[in-house]
């Protein structure tokens, strides 16, 4: 079937005013250039019938009516298609479209045309570009452009992304020498849709800007521009648009004529999508970046072949991670300069730039290996700060490259410049930083790991108040105890440096203690810690203690000024306190301490550290690891220096709460080292009387607990404390009363040994227990229910021990009795429950 129609007619049609008569001419015609191109018409057949007709079709592309415009392109587009190439019809075309939409204004209205526009542009790109000498296409440039430019600009997304797409189309055609020409105006639009809110317009910018990233004339601020243009489109929200920059990195590594001079900024784009979580991006780019390592590799196989040779696998590198090909890690190798961009972006302000420039300096990190050990002085500062940064991903990701850093670089080339940095800035970044790679790395000798063990027991880094500093000064001497069974010392020298580990470790535990919000994590840790280096001293942890933990309160310094309680060598001395108690090893060096915080500084200072040792005299015997009598004569002279001084009265609140606090350590070290205290409190009794009266309720319960553990007393000196507690049943505290009524039926004196003193002593005795009984049998009467209870336990005492005293008060008590029959009742109970052993036994 042949094309005939009748052109005349047509060109008579199409000049009509009437629209339905045009579209209907146009709709014919496009059925029949169809139906011809389909069925294999002769190109020159179908070139005849355009070249009567272009001319009118071509001026139907001004028409008023938007549906003959349309129609006309469409047209138009099928005679292309089925023509054959000549620059006779695509100056026409081209000149037409740039007539339609290369202009600054918007000429055509419609969108959906500015598309088919746009489609038809693209379309003749394919179509001629290659027409070799025939063509002159590179005439048309200039025309092309400004309708691409245009494009890229408009409103309609969709004809942006065929702008792009039209874009790519004459870059990957054009001569570059021709076309250079024309590439940075395009590219300034195409900057401005790398923010569009659609992604896909995004991706479309960045495929455009990557194929005339290969056109760019590279000795200019243009290909600068460019990266710094593209390169915050790693840290796109969506995956495809990361992929597509990383897509754009490798077109560059394979094809940019100057790619080698450019390595430095094209290398970000590919690696960065190497760390990328999403794994669409990553399964797309990694086999392609190998790709690029084969094609480095065999443009400079001389070099590597070499190398290769002497590429042993590195023995303590990362577990499931797959090392880099040489031709991968060659090309990371030659842009060492790259470093200084990453590390001065792990600062900046924004959060996801900072993770972003990790996640690629861990890639750099990777490729490079110990190539990079040269460049560790120039970023170890960074990434130390970036190792404390307040966002939790952000100093994971740090973590992560300390890490690796630590297993891939020359240990020996960095270990110095680690020491170094430690030893200028006793900081939590640094010390951060250097632990992860101290830890990952598999040197460590004897003298390095002394060297790092002095350095933390040092003030600037043991006596440290921050949280987060302690946990790993901890967790880096458990590394240095880790580190101590692979190296070569002798016992002495181990000795030595645990000693140290110790120390530091005790001293820490003892800060973190202390803190208002709580250390428990870091104290455990130490524990552990200490627990572990005992196993390995082949001892236990008390005389660990006992051996070293002088050397720890000796590093407690600076107490003779007026310091608070929250001031460091207070709570230093309250930690230590807490931590290991009294020990006889220390007990003197700890007593000179307390004095001088008792002597300079403030009062909540030393209300603290007396609350502490009130504590830590519970343990007293557990703590105590020496004979009875030089424990009693470490007791005696503690109490002498350290509670008997605050037993007097003075006045004041701190001296009251001192007071107060004396008394509790005094009740404390009664229960706490109770056969020692048999000797060392009679001294202390002239003091209980007024303790027991003080106005302080806390003073007075302490003085009421306490009275019980004077014992081995004669008679003469017990009896002031007997009155004091008996008096003490009036108390305005219901606790201290039911206290001092349970007090007084354990009060036994020690009678004298000839029995003329003997007799006296027990006439003396019967009189303040018949004096017991009666005031015992009158709170009988109480209505407090606990009060009753303690005055049954205390008379239940006194009645078998004092059978006639018993029985005298009950008779003297009963006619005032109100409460008679409760009285006759405990009689009976009590009488009934009479042991006849003890009450035939001497009363004493």
């Amino acid at each position: 079937m042949g094309f005939d129609v009748d052109t005349q007619q047509i060109c008579s049609d199409l000049e009509s005013s009437d629209r339905r008569q045009k579209t209907t001419v146009l709709d014919e015609l496009f059925n029949k250039c169809t139906e011809a191109i389909n069925s294999g018409e002769s190109a020159d057949k179908i070139a005849e019938v355009f070249d009567k007709l272009y001319l009118h079709l071509l001026k139907c592309y001004e028409d008023r009516f938007e549906s003959v415009r349309s129609k006309a392109v469409q047209v138009v587009s099928t005679f292309l298609s089925g023509l054959p190439p000549t620059d006779f019809h695509l100056m026409n075309v081209v000149s037409t479209l740039a007539e339609r939409m290369g202009k600054a204004e918007t000429v055509e209205p419609s969108e959906e045309i500015r598309l088919l526009y746009i489609m038809q542009l693209n379309l003749m790109i394919l179509l001629y570009a290659k027409m070799e000498n025939v063509g002159v296409f590179r005439e048309c440039y200039p025309l092309v452009v400004k309708i691409l430019i245009k494009s890229i600009k408009d409103d309609y997304p969709v004809v942006q992304r065929e702008g792009c797409s039209a874009v790519v189309t004459v870059s990957r055609l054009a001569d570059t020498q021709e076309f250079r020409p024309f590439t940075e105006s395009i590219l300034l639009p195409l900057y401005a849709m790398l923010n569009h809110k659609h992604a896909q317009a995004r991706i479309s910018a960045i495929k455009a800007i990557a194929r005339l990233s290969l056109h760019v004339d590279a000795s200019g601020d243009v290909m600068r521009r460019l990266f710094n243009e593209v390169s915050p489109l790693l840290m796109d929200t969506m995956p495809l648009v990361r992929r597509e920059v990383g897509q754009m990195g490798i077109l560059m590594l394979m094809e940019l004529l100057d790619r080698y001079s450019f390595f430095e900024r094209i290398l970000p784009l590919v690696l960065c999508c190497l760390k990328d979580e999403s794994p669409e991006v990553l399964n797309h780019i990694y086999p392609q970046w190998l790709k690029c390592g084969i094609q480095y590799y065999n443009e400079n196989e001389a070099e590597l072949s070499q190398q290769e040779i002497s590429d042993l696998p590195v023995e303590n590198y990362p577990k499931d991670v797959k090392r880099p090909t040489i031709g991968c890690r060659g090309l990371v190798q030659r842009s060492l300069r790259l470093l200084q961009l990453i590390t001065r972006e792990t600062s900046d302000w924004k959060d996801n730039v900072r993770l972003h420039a990790l996640k690629l300096l861990y890639q750099f990190v990777l490729h490079a290996e110990a190539a990079m050990t040269a460049k560790f002085f120039e970023i170890y500062g960074d990434l130390a700060h970036a190792c404390i940064d307040l966002v939790a991903e952000v100093n994971a990701e740090a973590a992560k490259v300390a890490d690796l850093m630590g297993r891939l670089l020359s240990y020996d080339a960095w270990i110095d410049h680690g020491f170094d940095g430690l030893e200028r800035n006793a900081r939590e970044s640094y010390m951060r930083c250097f632990y992860h790679m101290f830890t990952a790395s598999l040197g460590g000798t004897y003298e390095q790991l002394m060297r790092l063990a002095k350095l933390l027991r040092c003030t600037d880094y043991s006596h440290t108040l921050k949280p987060g500093f302690q946990h790993y000064i901890l967790k880096l001497l458990n590394t240095i105890v880790d580190k101590s069974l692979k190296i070569n010392a002798g016992q002495n020298e181990l000795e030595d440096l645990y000693e140290s580990v110790y120390v530091c470790a005790i001293k820490v535990m003892a800060l973190s203690s202390s803190l208002e919000n709580g250390g428990n994590e870091d104290v455990n840790l130490g524990q552990m810690l200490i627990e572990k280096m005992v196993k390995l001293l082949n001892t236990s942890v008390a005389k660990t203690h006992e051996r070293w933990f002088h050397l720890a309160l000796q590093d407690v310094i600076n107490l003779d000024a007026a310091l608070e309680d929250n001031a460091e060598p207070v709570m230093l001395l309250n930690g230590l306190i807490n931590m290991c108690h009294i020990r006889a090893t220390y007990v003197h060096v700890l007593i000179d301490k307390v004095k001088i915080v008792f002597q300079h500084c403030c009062d909540s200072a030393q209300v603290k550290i007396f609350s502490s040792l009130s504590l830590a005299t519970l343990f007293w015997s557990k703590t105590m690891n020496v004979e009875r009598e030089a424990s009693t004569q470490m007791l005696s002279e503690f109490v002498s220096q350290i509670v008997e001084p605050y037993l007097t009265w003075k006045a004041g609140s701190n001296a009251e709460a001192m007071r107060s606090l004396a008394m509790a350590t005094l009740c404390a070290l009664a229960q706490g080292a109770e056969l020692e205290s048999v000797e060392v409190l009679p001294s202390l009794a002239k003091y209980m009387p007024s303790l027991l009266e003080d106005r302080n309720v806390t003073t007075r319960h302490y003085a009421i607990k306490a009275v019980v553990y004077f014992r081995e007393m004669s008679v003469e000196d017990l009896k002031p404390l007997a009155y004091a507690t008996m008096q003490r049943m009036d108390d305005p505290s219901a606790g201290i009363r039911i206290l001092a009524a349970l007090a007084v039926g354990k009060l036994k004196p020690k009678f004298g040994e000839t029995d003329t003193e003997k007799n006296h002593e027990r006439e003396v005795w019967d009189a303040i227990v018949k004096r017991a009984m009666d005031l015992l049998l009158l709170y009988h009467e109480s209505l407090e229910k606990d009060m009753r209870a303690a005055v049954d336990v205390t008379l239940k005492v006194l009645a078998k021990s004092h059978p006639d005293a018993w029985e005298e008060r009950y008779q003297r008590a009963l006619p005032m009795s109100q409460k008679k029959d409760l009285l006759t009742e405990l009689y009976d109970k009590l009488t009934i429950n009479e042991d006849p052993e003890l009450t035939s036994a001497p009363e004493d």
